[in-house]
């Protein structure tokens, strides 16, 4: 389900930016989760989605509308009713402990070993 594409839409700040990403994390994830419902005819708690931006993870939890999110198009509020559905669980993790960076931002050698490790992927020349 993963694929690699340009946003079309311009985030005016990063909250902006990680509340688009977890709204396509959230899709993805509730998707997923009704087709292991229908294959395997049990339910599980919610998907956890991890967000390193407190802010996002607010506009996230929060079910009115107001300034901050006004602008934001109608599609991106999806994870609100997620949320509120319990189908998703947004929780705050350290930009330090976010395994996802490894496969989006350049990093120094020591740190992307670092993230490498977090995803449990080895170095086979190292091993050999």
């Amino acid at each position: 389900t993963w694929v690699s594409q340009k946003q079309r839409c311009v985030a005016l700040s990063s909250c902006e930016a990680e509340f688009m990403a977890a709204t396509a994390a959230a899709c993805q994830a509730v998707w997923l989760r009704n087709l292991l419902i229908q294959i395997t005819g049990v339910t599980h708690g919610p998907v956890i989605i991890y967000v390193d931006n407190k802010s996002a993870i607010d506009l996230a939890k929060n079910p009115v509308f107001h300034g901050r999110s006004k602008h934001i198009d109608i599609r991106y509020h999806f994870i609100r009713e997620c949320v509120g559905r319990g189908e998703i669980e947004v929780k705050y993790v350290s930009s330090n402990e976010q395994r996802a960076d490894v496969l989006t931002k350049a990093m120094a050698t020591v740190k992307f070993e670092q993230m490498r490790a977090l995803l449990g992927i080895q170095n086979l020349q190292k091993h050999a």
